[in-house]
């Protein structure tokens, strides 16, 4: 996969927050937000010239540090890059959005992911209105699998 062009406004939004995301996890040892790379926003609905849904596309290579000891990437890894890649979806379509907090956000499970192995994280957000998003997602493997998926809601400010 190759990397999001920096020519685009939903890209250039979605980089800064994820931006700040790193910044907030500098306490972590080695986040797994810090080795989540941005392959794509693709808008998905619009009105006139403002996007109103898109699907934020991210690429992550799965270390041991976020395995569980059956190998395979662990539970609160898969929470923390969904909750990681929800905040910047919706920044990309929330022009301006800041302080983005996750309300709500449940995972499940399908299928494991073992160590070594490079997924591709979609996140579309729905719809945001003056300060909530709604957002669905899903991990796939290299064969586009899908091994989890998301429903999540966030507040921010704008």
């Amino acid at each position: 996969m190759s990397l999001a062009s920096f020519e685009d406004p939903l890209v250039q939004r979605a980089h800064a927050y994820h931006q700040v995301i790193l910044a907030a996890n500098v306490r972590l040892t080695t986040p797994p937000v810090s080795r989540l790379r941005l392959v794509s926003v693709t808008p998905t609905s619009s009105k006139g010239d403002r996007v109103t849904s898109a699907t934020a596309t991210f690429s992550f290579t799965v270390e041991p540090a976020d395995c569980n000891s059956w190998g395979t990437i662990h539970g609160g890894c898969v929470f923390t890059l969904c909750n990681a890649a929800g905040k910047i979806a919706t920044a990309a379509v929330a022009a301006g959005a800041r302080n983005v907090v996750s309300t709500d956000l449940t995972t499940n499970y399908l299928a494991a992911v073992p160590h070594g192995a490079t997924v591709s994280i979609e996140i579309e957000c729905l719809r945001v209105t003056k300060s909530i998003g709604f957002l669905r997602g899903a991990i796939k493997d290299a064969q586009g699998a899908v091994c989890y998926i998301s429903v999540q809601n966030v507040s921010f400010e704008l």
